[in-house]
């Protein structure tokens, strides 16, 4: 019987469709094949009679995987593997290397092919991504703070899976007017807009993080005091239903929100 091969790679996009790429040009058979993010040692599954493949990331490769996705499956399939690449889920390398290999075969039509396990995966990840994306959307808070001498919207993110492209773009389009930083607390990036222009995003060094991190709740309070004074004047406490509240709007995404400043620190 043929043993299993294991392509392990980095979790970045260029690690997993390097291995996407080497995997397929290796010829030794979907069925035999399965794509890993490299974990930390601790957490790192490894299997009998498994053959094992370290995968070095080659951004060239991995611009031959997109361009060929694009052009020969589809654009909304390439949204669907380029969302599961900054998802968290473990198996995702896996799914978008099988995911693509059924594109190849279907074409345009691999997205709606929810019949297939694979193509069912890839959905459920892409659908929890935007989820997540969706509720930031709604619960983001933005502060004025001073960045360099300028007065700047400062928000900070904290999400499960790679948002902030989805986040950014939207605030572009409704803050366009005004500079602007989102930074994604869990992935150590940040999103930067300057008046009139498109967004960009980049990696932060472990000391830009540490000065972000300060930044929070440092601008002008006013605005926020008044805020949290309006949330607490329209509560009505015989109302008030913490388990359909929790339903709403999840702990997790109440960290950064002013209205629930006050009683995070007193639960503190």
């Amino acid at each position: 019987m043929k043993q299993m091969r294991v392509y392990r790679c980095e979790d970045t996009p260029e690690g997993i469709f390097t291995a996407v790429y080497d995997a397929g040009k290796s010829a030794y058979g979907h069925d035999h094949i399965r794509l890993e993010v490299i974990m930390p040692e601790s957490e790192q599954n490894y299997t009998l009679f498994s053959e094992y493949v370290d995968v070095q990331p080659d951004p060239e490769k991995m611009q031959k995987v997109l361009r060929t996705v694009r052009s020969r499956i589809s654009e909304t399939a390439y949204e669907y593997i380029m969302t599961a690449a900054g998802s968290r889920q473990p198996d995702k390398a896996d799914v978008i290397y099988h995911f693509i290999v059924y594109g190849f075969a279907l074409g345009r039509k691999v997205t709606e092919a929810l019949h297939v396990p694979w193509v069912q995966r890839m959905f459920e990840i892409y659908r929890r991504s935007r989820n997540e994306a969706h509720y930031y959307l709604e619960f983001i808070r933005f502060e004025e703070i001073s960045w360099q001498g300028q007065a700047v919207l400062y928000a900070v993110i904290e999400p499960e899976n790679e948002v902030i492209d989805t986040v950014a773009s939207h605030f572009t389009d409704r803050l366009n007017p005004e500079w602007f930083i989102i930074y994604d607390k869990t992935h150590h990036k940040a999103a930067f807009h300057n008046p009139g222009r498109r967004w960009y995003q980049r990696m932060l060094e472990p000391d830009e993080c540490i000065l972000l991190d300060r930044l929070e709740h440092s601008g002008e309070r006013e605005y926020a005091d008044l805020w949290k004074a309006f949330f607490e004047s329209i509560a009505i406490p015989e109302r008030e239903n913490a388990d359909l509240q929790r339903t709403n709007l999840p702990l997790h995404y109440r960290k950064h929100m002013t209205e629930f400043e006050s009683h995070r620190i007193s639960q503190n």
